[in-house]
């Protein structure tokens, strides 16, 4: 069974889709309601997990000409919740939502940092680690 994603993901990561409800409904609300062992939590798991991991990375490759720099017009809270949706194969986040997601440090460092990390170690080794 399949939630349709698999046209998203770039490459061959279609054999990595996640499943409904694959992250636990307390680690959701945590993140929502903006707690750091929730966000932690989530944030290794992004890092260890392909099938989430690849949907995100999609986003920010096919994302790019958004406008950031005006305010962010939603709360946190909606715009992590409906970038859980879209985690668990809903459809892509609207403007706002990225622009949410990229302009909040707290949502960006949560939801493309470790996607971010993981593109930089496995194509740019030599970076890992550095400071700028």
């Amino acid at each position: 069974m399949t939630t349709g994603r698999e046209d998203r993901m770039p490459g061959g990561q279609a054999k990595h889709v996640v499943p409904a409800l694959h992250i636990p409904d307390a680690v959701r609300v945590g993140v929502i309601a903006g707690m750091d062992e929730h966000e932690l939590w989530l944030q290794g798991h992004l890092m260890a997990c392909e099938g989430c991991r690849a949907p995100l990375i999609a986003l920010l490759l096919g994302r790019t000409a958004v406008k950031v720099a005006r305010p962010a017009e939603i709360p946190c809270a909606k715009a992590r919740s409906l970038m859980f949706r879209y985690l668990e194969g809903g459809a892509h986040p609207d403007d706002a939502t990225f622009a949410h997601i990229t302009s909040c440090d707290l949502c960006d460092d949560l939801f493309f940092e470790p996607a971010q990390a993981v593109i930089l170690r496995e194509y740019e080794p030599e970076h890992v680690g550095e400071v700028d």
